[in-house]
């Protein structure tokens, strides 16, 4: 996979799925492994200013602050890789060249899906700095810059790719491309729901003493949250899956093939594995500098709209 001078290891469109969740499990088997390491340990006091908090938990940063450092390092280096190379994924299955997933039809969406995968590295360069800036006297305060920087970008990334989903959804009236959004939408209101919880906490704990079972409480909704997050992998891979689209995308890809070749031809789509296929470019690139990609499309509906016979004769995986 190439766009400009940036080369990807290639994988087939059909597996592109699994490379969130690559990023799901490095970094829930990372919070896991220091968990089971503190316990394994025999729970120390990690906070000496909070000793009161072990007996709920500590905080993630006191654990990772520890000789277990490279674990957390390690989980988050490969979960930021495998992210960021998801997102890009998304876009580049969705260029001209590509016309896995539905395209991108107006230079705007495809600049908001640069915004996107900006936004995916940057947050993975946060949460890496965060790893690697141990939060105690000497990085408290970058750490804790970072952390903040690590949230937002990825809230940054969350709204660039609901907005490119809902232009999405305007053109081609595919009803996943609004549902997909919607999901965004409402897991960021949990996230921010999370975050307001544990700054909370932390404030009830911060006015009531250092002895405070509000930090114990503060620590819990951290890993809440941090677990809460690996989640949203799950929404990149289901994002992935040219099945969601439906039989849109089989005709809107096939619309050309299938008037010059015969059903049976050896050359027929037939195969996601089979993704050469330059058919759906050209007549959408045509119009991008006149056209908002804002505006409904009058078109749309009937363009891409399958007779039951078509339905019948194209099998979609």
């Amino acid at each position: 996979m190439k766009i400009g001078s940036v080369s990807l290891p290639n994988i087939p469109p059909n597996r592109s799925w699994i490379l969130p969740l690559v990023s799901l499990a490095a970094w829930w088997a990372m919070l896991t492994a220091l968990l089971i390491c503190w316990v394994a340990q025999g729970r120390p006091i990690l906070d000496t200013y909070h000793h009161y908090m072990t007996v709920y938990i500590v905080y993630l940063s006191n654990i990772a602050a520890t000789n277990l450092q490279p674990i957390f390092i390690c989980g988050s280096a490969i979960m930021g890789i495998f992210y960021v190379w998801a997102v890009i994924e998304d876009y580049y299955l969705r260029t001209p060249e590509k016309n896995y997933l539905p395209a991108t039809f107006h230079w705007f969406v495809t600049a908001l899906h640069a915004l996107a995968i900006a936004m995916a590295i940057i947050a993975s360069l946060c949460i890496l700095m965060v790893s690697c800036l141990k939060d105690n006297w000497q990085y408290s305060r970058e750490h804790s810059v970072f952390v903040v920087l690590f949230v937002i970008f990825v809230f940054c990334y969350l709204v660039a790719h609901s907005l490119v989903f809902i232009l999405y959804y305007r053109h081609y009236k595919i009803k996943y491309f609004l549902n997909a959004a919607i999901v965004k939408l409402v897991w960021m209101f949990v996230a921010i729901v999370f975050v307001v919880c544990y700054g909370a906490f932390m404030g009830k704990g911060n006015s009531d003493g250092n002895h405070s079972i509000w930090w114990g409480f503060s620590a819990i909704m951290e890993w809440t949250l941090v677990y809460f997050y690996g989640t949203m992998m799950f929404l990149i891979s289901w994002d992935l899956r040219r099945k969601n689209y439906g039989d849109f995308v089989s005709y809107y890809i096939n619309k050309e093939d299938s008037q010059n070749q015969p059903s049976d031809s050896p050359d027929a789509y037939t195969h996601d594995n089979d993704y050469h296929v330059d058919a759906v470019s050209k007549p959408e690139t045509q119009g991008w500098n006149n056209t908002n990609p804002f505006e409904m499309s009058n078109n749309s509906q009937q363009d891409y709209q399958l007779s039951s016979a078509e339905h019948s004769s194209r099998a979609f995986v």
